[in-house]
């Protein structure tokens, strides 16, 4: 009787558990291309296609940021918006056609998609990152080509403070501002966008009226700069962030950093050549500065550039440094009165080289310290008895988890990009590829750009694409090249494609 119990509940589990298996509840996003070309004048429309597989709609938080690039006089300008609408999903497979208007003007749009919700308690998110709009002025530079992204829910992470929350259901069912089809959603979206778009022309014009900006531009033009990137961030049409870059005939790259509030000026940081230079000798005369520098070069270190940042009466220098592995170091000190303080060394490589000495000499002691234990107990304090038997348990050794270390190190160059370190932010990248090269093929050690090219072109591998990226990211760390988002967002993708796909 028991048996056929049994058997009857198995009959009654198996279809249950294979129909959950084979229709798992989800949601997907998809776009047919990452970048998408239209004529100026066209109206931009992405189809996005939207395949909700649970039994019932979805309600939750749709976030988007657009970062809009332009040439305007030969001056290329930037600026990034994010905003968050509720949105509702409906079970099934649907096309959603978001729209981003038109431009009168060449100008490109990258634009970052999510969708937050929550499911039986738990936080889940779809994301597509990294899509481009671009419009064009002539027929013959469009470059549509069919390369589908794709990207289904996952678990959220931790939700930082003061980041919209998804909306329960019962809490969306009291809302009533959702938009409840694509055409308030594209609606609500042209809005926000000519919203900031007037909001950051007019933080702009505020900004260039300033005398102390005048000031300090015509100081550059004078000494022939021209103005070569305006990167704008406002939170109003009289306050925000805002940084100027510059270049002279010869390549000297000069620029103007500044935070106005209400309309007045209240902070503006010139960064020159001349400043640096300035700076580098005052740095230069400090005793522990040249016991640094030194030490630095007997490890075969070569110094790479010179960053300022200012803080009332203080200026900050950092004095940066490669070497031929694309370890990097850096001095860093606070100039005052022309005086050199607070002078420090950072070396990450050499930080945990020693850290693994130390650690690694600790142990050695330990283990002599327990071998002098176990000897003096047995030879003075332990009294004979009858052996036991001894069963030693296996230490299993936790593999090296190379690819989630290589996923770490693309989030941390993003971020450092997304703070204009991006010399350190390439070289995070080209070190999370080379680390991934090099375990997946085997090597499992510390290795350079040229040696895992060689590895790859000697076993017939595919190393075009992973050569291209190591070399722009030399040059990028030696300045022999001038850093870009559209090359470091290939390098990003192209790396995180080769650490997830292979």
């Amino acid at each position: 009787m028991r048996k056929w119990i049994f058997i009857i509940l198995v009959l009654l589990v198996i279809p249950a558990a294979t129909a959950s298996f084979f229709n798992p509840e989800d949601l997907t996003f998809s776009l047919a291309q990452e970048e998408y070309y239209f004529k100026v004048g066209e109206n931009a429309i992405l189809p996005l296609t939207v395949e909700n597989t649970y039994p019932d709609a979805i309600n939750g938080l749709l976030t988007y940021t657009l970062a809009q690039s332009a040439n305007q006089g030969n001056v290329q300008y930037s600026n990034s918006n994010t905003q968050s609408l509720t949105f509702s999903i409906d079970a099934g497979e649907k096309d959603i056609p978001m729209s981003f208007e038109t431009s009168n003007t060449p100008v490109t749009l990258s634009v970052d998609l999510k969708f937050s919700y929550i499911y039986k308690d738990k936080p889940r998110e779809v994301v597509l990152d990294s899509l481009k709009i671009h419009f064009v002025s002539d027929e013959s530079q469009k470059n549509n080509q069919q390369n589908e992204r794709s990207s289904s829910s996952q678990k959220a992470p931790a939700q930082q403070e003061n980041t919209p929350q998804p909306q329960s259901q019962q809490q969306v069912l009291q809302n009533n501002q959702m938009p409840q089809d694509s055409s308030a959603l594209k609606q609500q979206m042209q809005k926000q966008i000519q919203e900031q778009q007037q909001m950051k022309e007019a933080f702009q014009k505020q900004v260039s009226q300033t005398p102390e900006f005048q000031k300090e531009h015509q100081d550059l033009m004078d000494k022939g700069y021209e103005l070569t990137n305006a990167n704008t961030n406002p939170s109003s049409e009289n306050t925000g962030d805002f940084e100027l870059d510059y270049e002279n005939p010869a390549g000297e790259q000069a620029s103007l950093k500044g935070k106005m509030q209400d309309g007045e000026m209240q902070e503006l940081f010139k960064d020159t050549p001349e400043e640096r230079q300035k700076m580098l000798e005052h740095l230069q005369q400090n005793k522990r500065f040249q016991k640094y520098e030194q030490r630095l070069q007997d490890q075969g270190f070569e110094q790479q550039d010179v960053e300022l940042s200012q803080e009332q009466n203080k200026t900050s220098v950092q004095v940066n440094y490669l070497n031929q592995n694309n370890e990097t170091a850096s001095i860093k000190a606070d100039i005052v009165n022309n005086t050199a303080k607070n002078v420090e060394l950072i070396n990450p490589a050499k930080d945990e080289r020693n850290k693994a000495i130390y650690l690694g000499i600790a142990l050695l002691f330990i283990a002599a310290a327990s071998i002098l234990g176990y000897v003096a107990y047995n030879k003075f304090i332990k009294k004979p008895k009858r052996k036991q038997q001894v069963i030693e348990k296996a230490v299993v050794e936790t593999p090296f988890d190379y690819r989630s270390k290589a996923l770490s190190l693309l989030e941390k160059a993003k971020k450092l990009f997304e703070r204009s370190e991006h010399k350190n932010a390439y070289g995070k990248a080209g070190q999370a590829l080379r680390l991934y090269l090099s375990y997946g093929n085997n090597l499992k050690k510390e290795i350079t750009n040229d040696e895992i090219i060689a590895h790859l072109r000697k076993h017939k591998k595919q190393f075009r694409n992973a050569k291209e990226c190591f070399d722009l990211c030399s040059l990028v760390a030696f300045a022999k090249y001038r850093a870009n988002k559209k090359d470091f967002d290939k390098i990003i993708s192209y790396a995180k494609k080769v650490i997830v796909n292979k």
